[in-house]
């Protein structure tokens, strides 16, 4: 009777492994990447150049923040580094002692002159030669004033890091925003690729390997991922692994939460590049 029992319980143990190995999984997709856009300094929106909904591209500018500050700094940097008096006189002055230091040397050679006058020629020429140096090497520093002004003018300037889409705008023109500001200044979620995360049995995440192409089902529609990540480790509470899926959408033509099946027993194909099945696509 035991025997029996114990026969009993084991195949019951084995179907149960079995249909949980066969059985399909689902989950939702979700957008890449959730990037919120905000800025080191504190300071007012100028302008934003975009609304909810729109489609962004890598490097546009989504809006600015006042410059009005440092645009008035530039051009006082601007006319500081194009003034060159300072540099005209020490340039004379080198002439003069330059000029003055031929004839002393002539004169030297004739016994007109003392020793010590062409020593002190001499050192006038080279301080005249460092006082010119100092007055180019300002100059220089007035130019990259200029530079830095630019840059942190630059810095007020926010743009998308990827193509994506504007989900959410929290500022208005002349609100505070940045700094200490914990809400940023608009959303974006990019939409292409989607990812779906799997929460799979061991041995059903064994079949699969990183960068292979796993036919999935969206919303009954056959298409095609790239198998992004597959974690290392089995997770203790729910003895599961991690498989994340990234589905190309690069029209966003598939919605993100869309409900997506990958079916186990299917016999998954490892193609070099991802595609989608059975789908139309329109431009925007």
């Amino acid at each position: 009777m035991k025997r029996a029992i114990i026969i009993c319980s084991f195949t019951l143990l084995v179907l149960s492994c079995h249909a949980a190995l066969s059985a399909s999984v689902d989950t939702f997709l979700e957008p890449s990447q959730l990037i919120d856009i905000s800025s080191p300094f504190r300071d007012r929106v100028s302008t934003i150049l975009v609304e909810e909904g729109d489609v962004v591209e890598a490097g546009q500018l989504l809006a600015e923040l006042d410059t009005r500050l440092l645009r008035s700094q530039l051009e006082q940097a601007r006319k500081a580094a194009s003034f060159h008096g300072t540099i005209d006189a020490a340039a004379a002055v080198v002439r003069q002692r330059k000029s003055r230091l031929k004839k002393i040397s002539k004169l030297i050679k004739t016994g007109n002159a003392h020793p010590q006058e062409l020593l002190s020629a001499q050192t006038q020429l080279a301080l005249a030669n460092a006082e010119l140096l100092r007055a180019q090497e300002e100059q220089q520093l007035r130019k990259l004033e200029v530079a830095t002004i630019l840059a942190r003018i630059e810095e007020k300037k926010l743009t998308s890091p990827v193509r994506a889409v504007v989900v959410r705008i929290y500022k208005q023109p002349a609100e505070l925003t940045g700094g200490p500001d914990q809400q940023p200044l608009l959303s974006l979620v990019q939409l292409d690729p989607l990812t779906a995360t799997f929460h799979l049995d061991p041995a059903a995440a064994g079949r699969l390997t990183k960068d292979q192409s796993p036919t999935l089902q969206v919303d009954g529609k056959p298409i095609n991922g790239r198998v992004k990540y597959i974690s290392p480790v089995i997770d203790a509470q729910s003895g599961t692994v991690t498989v994340r899926i990234n589905i190309p959408n690069p029209q966003h033509i598939i919605t993100s939460g869309s409900r997506c099946t990958i079916d186990l027993d299917r016999k998954q194909e490892n193609n070099d590049v991802p595609g989608q099945q059975n789908r139309k696509t329109t431009e925007h």
